[in-house]
């Protein structure tokens, strides 16, 4: 694809969209303006981009073909993507690492990890998502081993919202469950591969069901996104492999915090009562 070509030649991308003799002038000054509104072009149409830049839906619509998109919204999203991740530092561990080298070195990964998964959601669609949490009777989580954990930490952090958070993490319950939780159930399914066989057993049933799901992965175009409601990408793609479970948790917790801090901010003073009461009991 031409992005790959700008990208791979080494130099400053907006240089290379300056340079290239594919690109017509005018749709040099499109990809100049995409580069300045990183963060307004994923919520524009084709039109509205058009108006902004002084061109026609046409001339949008042949640039993202130039670009090896068949349409605008598939070239807005990977685009805006692959230009963040460019000036996405890794982070990676030296054999010598001091402990403040390492601490600073951690700092960053959180910061470019949470950055990269922020980046990843959809608005439109994290607002769907955030409506059925809220209004469904309870959330199922579909989790094993760490991911496991991490659904634990989301069942507690979840808690205050004021409705029953269940995690399945024996294979024999997740297939019980998902040929058995009520259609008022939303179920979360966590997974770092997106291709584990039980994981996808169990999505199909849930999809043959009719039942709500979430899966939350690095594979959002996987085998995983034919069977489920919603796909949100989390992180897990550093080449120093041992970091791969670190960045998928920091990812996948903070998915889980935004569902936290949204749920609350839609039924606050029920949170806050929810919250008051539990601290009475337990003290």
């Amino acid at each position: 694809m031409l992005l790959d070509e700008l990208i791979e030649s080494g130099g400053n991308l907006q240089e290379g969209i300056e340079l290239n003799t594919k690109l017509s002038d005018a749709e040099k000054s499109i990809c100049q303006y995409i580069i300045e509104h990183l963060d307004q072009v994923p919520y524009m149409s084709s039109r509205e981009l058009a108006r902004l830049t002084y061109s026609n839906p046409t001339s949008i619509l042949r640039l993202s073909r130039k670009f090896g998109y068949a349409n605008f919204n598939d070239f807005k999203f990977d685009i805006v993507l692959k230009l963040r991740d460019m000036h996405m530092p890794k982070v990676e561990l030296d054999k010598n690492d001091s402990g403040l080298e390492c601490i600073n070195k951690t700092a960053q990964l959180y910061d470019n990890v949470i950055a990269r998964t922020k980046n990843n959601i959809s608005l439109a669609q994290y607002d769907e998502i955030i409506d059925v949490l809220n209004k469904c009777e309870a959330i199922d989580i579909i989790a094993t081993d760490m991911n496991a954990d991490i659904a634990h930490y989301a069942q507690h952090i979840l808690m205050p919202i004021g409705k029953p958070i269940h995690v399945y993490e024996n294979q024999d319950l997740q297939v019980h469950a998902s040929l058995n939780v009520p259609s008022t159930h939303v179920v979360i399914l966590v997974t770092k591969t997106g291709f584990k066989r039980h994981i996808l057993d169990n999505a199909r049933i849930l999809c043959r069901r009719g039942i709500t799901t979430i899966a939350i992965t690095p594979d959002d175009k996987g085998p995983i996104s034919k069977c489920v409601t919603y796909i949100i990408k989390a992180e897990s793609n550093e080449t120093l492999m041992k970091l791969r479970d670190v960045i998928f948790s920091i990812s996948t917790k903070f998915i889980f915090d935004l569902f936290f801090t949204s749920l609350c901010a839609i039924n606050y003073e029920n949170t806050l009562n929810s919250d008051e009461f539990y601290n009475k009991t337990v003290g």
